[in-house]
């Protein structure tokens, strides 16, 4: 059985629409969700959400840990360890956010075969990933990765990334015996750690994520940008580093990247054009495979609001939803 690890912390009714959400677009899957310990609200109104949507696809993880940015991976492993002890029936655990939807059915036709679908992305000196030079420099990953032979960096969009249930508790084994400091920093550890590990223990990979996020076009846009500004601009670290920052939050700001109700549509539908061209990308010294085109079945960044316009659009793709099948809890 599929099961989806979903962290949550923020409005019960968003909460309680992604979960009919993916009820609607993916019915085979079981959803854990972990409540951040410091979400925006209470059990009970979460529970009076889920009841008022009839969300019966989610198991709620009993236990909370604190999250916030670059702080989800405790989170997702905590799910992780929950689907070990009381699911053996799992047999991939699929990872979402809560600011991504499906709008597409189909996902479990994708995963029908089984093995890995994740971004085999190598980090290296150099890149003009914002966070490439943290996650070189995580010591508690550096003592991981020289105990795996010297495991290379990697790196993976976590939404939509679906791993093998054993996998994955393989992985969990290895990440608790390895401390994990904060890191002045701070970088998205969940999007390394994971396919990394992954990596080094030779996963077989059959595809990639299956959620398109904004941030492929930002990042695009972005990068071709550092690649005339950048001996202006400097890297991280450099003293001219501050001029670099002000213009990628410029660019945030500007709100070009953003998802729209057209490019869902087109994703909903299963039209490849433009999307196919953009399957692959560069981030300065190495290029990957970002997305497949014909197997996106989903978006991020849908706002995290339950009255936002674009997911009252995909509600409205929503097909009939089916009974979830039993499950093994």
């Amino acid at each position: 059985m599929i099961y989806v690890s979903l962290p949550v912390h923020t409005q019960p009714g968003v909460v309680a629409g992604q979960l009919s959400n993916i009820a609607a677009f993916f019915p085979e899957a079981q959803v854990v969700l972990h409540v951040s310990a410091n979400a925006r609200f209470t059990m009970p109104e979460l529970e009076t959400a889920l009841s008022q949507r009839h969300c019966r696809n989610a198991l709620i993880n009993p236990q909370r840990l604190a999250t916030g940015w670059g702080g989800i991976l405790g989170a997702h492993l905590s799910n992780i360890a929950w689907i070990r002890r009381h699911a053996s029936c799992a047999t991939q655990i699929c990872l979402h956010a809560s600011n991504d939807m499906l709008v597409r059915p189909g996902v479990a036709r994708l995963l029908a075969p089984g093995r890995n679908f994740l971004n085999d992305r190598a980090v290296r000196p150099g890149s003009y990933w914002r966070f490439a030079n943290a996650a070189m420099a995580d010591p508690a990953l550096h003592t991981l990765r020289a105990r795996l032979n010297g495991a290379p960096v990697i790196a993976s969009q976590l939404e939509g990334a679906c791993y093998e249930a054993a996998l994955l508790f393989e992985i969990a084994d290895l990440v608790a015996s390895a401390s994990v400091p904060p890191m002045p920093a701070g970088y998205p550890r969940e999007e390394v750690w994971l396919p990394t590990l992954a990596h080094a223990l030779r996963a077989e990979v059959s595809g990639c994520p299956y959620i398109y996020s904004e941030i492929h076009r930002f990042d695009r846009v972005f990068w071709k940008v550092l690649q005339r500004v950048d001996p202006w601009l400097g890297r991280p670290g450099d003293p001219h580093h501050l001029p670099r920052r002000a213009l990628e939050y410029a660019m945030i700001k500007s709100g070009f990247h953003r998802i729209t109700r057209s490019l869902v549509e087109r994703i909903a539908r299963g039209e490849l054009t433009g999307l196919k061209r953009a399957e692959f990308m560069s981030d300065g010294n190495n290029e990957w495979r970002v997305y497949d085109a014909a197997n996106l079945y989903g978006v991020k960044r849908v706002p995290r609001r339950p009255d936002a316009p674009l997911r009252a659009f995909i509600d409205l793709l929503a097909p009939a939803r089916l009974p979830l099948e039993g499950g093994c809890v």
